[in-house]
This record gives C-alpha cells, sequence and structure tokens, in this order.
C-alpha cells in the first residue's frame, strides 16, 4: 500500500464509526455467512466507515459483500496473546482480504517466539496496515515506535494490570491521544452513542461498536435486565 492510499484510508476512518461484526463460540450467528449478512445490514443502513471481522472464512465472507475497508483479526486460543498472535496469522487475515490487520501489541510473550516487531514487519511487506491492541498507554506509546500505523484501546480491561472497568477506557483514549502521532482507536466497552461521543470528545480517532450493534443476544439481555421482573 502506497503512503497516499494509507493516508486517504486513515483520513476516511476519521470521526466516523467502524462496527465489529463477530459472534463467540456456540452462539447461533457464529457462521461466515451470518457476520456477511450482518456487515452487509450495517454498511448499507448506516454510514459506517468500517467493519472490523474476525476469522479467516469470517473476512472472505464479508469481503464479498461488502466494499468498505476490513479491520481483520484471528483470534487463536482464549488466553495470553491469542488475537493475530503470529507473523502466519497476520499473512492470512491480509489474504483474506482486510486492508487492515488488526494484532495484540500488549508485551506479554507471543506464542511463536518472535518480537511484535517482527509481526509488525511482516503485516507492512504484506502492503497492509497494522492496527495494534493495546490495553495501556505504554503498550500504545511503545507499539506507535515500532511503527504502528493505528492503535486501539481492545485489550483494556483484558490484561490482568490494566485499568478494570464496565465502560469504555476514556481515560486510556486521552492518554494515547496526547502521546503519539498517529490515530488512536477507541473500542471496547461501548454500549451507548452517548459513549461513543464521549470516546471521540477524549480524543479518539474514531470508534470501533460491536456487541451494542451487533450482538442480539447482549442488547436483548440489557432490555430484559432494566425490566420490573428482572429485578
Amino acid at each position: 500500500m502506497s503512503a497516499e492510499h494509507a493516508r486517504q484510508l486513515l483520513d476516511a476512518l476519521r470521526g466516523r464509526l467502524i462496527v465489529s461484526c463477530q459472534a463467540p463460540p456456540g452462539d447461533p450467528l457464529r457462521a461466515p455467512e451470518h457476520m456477511a449478512a450482518a456487515a452487509a445490514s450495517v454498511a448499507a443502513g448506516a454510514p459506517v466507515a468500517a467493519i472490523r471481522v474476525q476469522g479467516v472464512e469470517d473476512i472472505r465472507a464479508v469481503r464479498a459483500v461488502v466494499t468498505l475497508p476490513l479491520i481483520g483479526l484471528w483470534k487463536d486460543g482464549a488466553e495470553g496473546v491469542y488475537i493475530t498472535p503470529t507473523a502466519a496469522h497476520a499473512r492470512a487475515v491480509a489474504e483474506a482480504g482486510a486492508e487492515i490487520v488488526a494484532i495484540d501489541a500488549t508485551g506479554r510473550p507471543r506464542p511463536d517466539g518472535r518480537t511484535l516487531r517482527d509481526t509488525v514487519d511482516a503485516v507492512h511487506r504484506l502492503g497492509r496496515l497494522v492496527m495494534a491492541d493495546v490495553s495501556t498507554a505504554e503498550e500504545g506509546v511503545a507499539a506507535a515506535a515500532l511503527g504502528v500505523d493505528l492503535i486501539s484501546t481492545t485489550l483494556s480491561g483484558y490484561t490482568p494490570y490494566s485499568r478494570q472497568q464496565s465502560g469504555p477506557d476514556l481515560a486510556l483514549i486521552a492518554e494515547l491521544a496526547d502521546r503519539v502521532d498517529v490515530p488512536v482507536l477507541a473500542e471496547g466497552r461501548l454500549h451507548t452513542p452517548e459513549e461513543a461521543r464521549e470516546a471521540m470528545d477524549s480524543g479518539a480517532w474514531a470508534v470501533v461498536v460491536g456487541g451494542a450493534i451487533t450482538a442480539p443476544a447482549a442488547i436483548a439481555s440489557r432490555f430484559a435486565a432494566a425490566l420490573p421482573q428482572a429485578q
């Protein structure tokens, strides 16, 4: 990807909504055709800037039905570094059709024994952009120094040493926006449009919303919990 194309892609995300279309294991929607339908629905019904998609087959399926930029990742496992954990995973994600490859950019050991820089460089050699999913400001600063193209707050609260809270980590967004020169995306526990706006006001380049839009079970649970009989 040329520098000009990369700049245009990042500019197209600024101030806008990115929708994450993912379903957890065991969910009835956990199938490529369902995620493709969800992506096509949000792309047709809202001014969405990009789609975040998990899994090679899902990326291919979504790529076939939408023209929006795709942020791809591959979750392999459930503990430690499992979001696009190796260069091999990143290559598969890129080849499936993602323009941006999201990787775990925490300081934890990687399963292939390689460094984070190795994975970042591997993605760039494929002509794709790198989104660094981090849990702390220090991890974001370190990732920026390695040349990542975007930083996301995805993993705040998902490492034992990061801030644990029920809502979006607005403090992390603000600190990263102040300390790095690459776009910072707000992702994680954004439940309402008001919280998305708060994230933008805190310095986010764009916001990534998943379960509040594309997870019917989670949405239904919040409504049900608010009704009198649930108390």
